[in-house]
């Protein structure tokens, strides 16, 4: 299935009830303010619209970087009456937000019934209460399922965020937080392992020794075992890693943590290095000189930044070459070994 095609507008911290410890969203969107004139709205989805391509999917108008289901009623319903307007002109297909999970609820849904709504993301974070707690989420794992609940009869792809490495938490709350999060049978996830963002509550923790992030390796590995899982019940990991903005790529505005412009390509890497170490270890009398082949598309998976996949192979298997070989007939995330004298 092509991706769809996605006209972000972002409206930083309107709606939320709180700052959580972690959140900065004027540092990862550049903006300052989450209001949005008629003009700006109309403006930005027509300019949008000339960037999208002839192979892309559906359209959709998405609100993030709020809780949009704790806006206020006519500010929600300005956005989604804005938004609406270009589905009614046939430029768009629908419409989709991210919320918190206490804001769904029948009430909030039935005030979307007159709208195109496609798409509903619920940014859960974590299922352990004790984390959501010191992380100051001000809902517990108890309000995702029940979100999702709410969310399952209505005709909505329903997603889930998460972030690995909150306060408190440990690998095996992250990974037992994944077991909870595929049993809700999600359309989708994304996965933001924690970092620590300039003018948080986070930073004044980091910086007073209250808070260790995930080093890069720790959060890679971790996402990667989430990874595993979802894809093995069939739930698609859509985001491995924040969105390297501009504005988040800007000097200071990231101060630690596992930030990293490719993240998901690392953890893509890692896959590929787990997948073809086990097929060298399936070989019998495997010689020095070996090639492998996989998808095109997943040679630089297998390859790794700056080669790093090869050289931890060449070095394990004691091989004096290892080559890599594209071919259309391999199936994708497959490793196939040619063992050569």
């Amino acid at each position: 299935m092509p991706r769809p095609f996605i006209v972000p507008l972002f409206i930083p911290h309107r709606g939320c009830p709180h700052r959580c410890v972690f959140c900065n969203q004027t540092s990862i969107t550049g903006l300052k303010d989450g209001t949005r004139s008629q003009q700006e709205v109309r403006d930005r989805i027509t300019q949008f619209l000339g960037f999208r391509g002839a192979r892309r999917g559906t359209t959709e108008v998405a609100f993030y970087g709020g809780n949009f289901l704790g806006l206020p009623k006519a500010y929600r319903k300005f956005l989604l009456e804005e938004a609406q307007s270009f589905v009614a002109k046939g430029q768009v297909d629908g419409i989709r937000f991210s919320t918190r999970p206490e804001t769904v609820t029948a009430a909030a849904l039935k005030e979307l019934a007159p709208y195109t709504i496609r798409t509903i993301e619920v940014g859960a974070q974590c299922m352990n209460d004790t984390v959501l707690a010191l992380s100051q989420r001000g809902h517990t794992g108890a309000d995702t399922k029940r979100a999702v609940q709410v969310l399952k009869p209505c005709n909505v792809q329903v997603g889930l965020q998460i972030m690995p490495g909150l306060p408190g938490a440990t690998a095996e709350s992250i990974l037992e937080t994944g077991q909870q999060v595929a049993a809700l049978r999600p359309d989708f996830v994304r996965i933001y392992p924690t970092v620590v963002v300039k003018n948080t509550a986070l930073e004044r923790w980091y910086e007073s020794g209250r808070f260790t992030p995930l080093s890069l390796s720790e959060a890679v590995e971790l996402t990667k075992r989430l990874y595993v899982h979802f894809k093995a019940v069939g739930i698609p990991v859509i985001r491995m890693g924040l969105q390297p903005s501009s504005s988040l790529r800007a000097s200071g505005q990231v101060v630690a943590g596992p930030f990293h412009p490719a993240f998901g390509h690392l953890v893509q890497s890692a896959l590929f290095l787990d997948l073809a170490t086990q097929a060298l270890e399936s070989e019998k009398g495997l010689s020095r000189r070996v090639a492998v082949k996989v998808y095109p598309s997943d040679v630089p998976k297998l390859v790794g930044q700056k080669r790093g996949n090869i050289r931890r192979l060449v070095a394990r298997f004691h091989l004096e070459r290892l080559q890599v070989l594209p071919d259309v007939t391999v199936p994708k995330n497959t490793v196939e070994v040619i063992n050569r004298t």
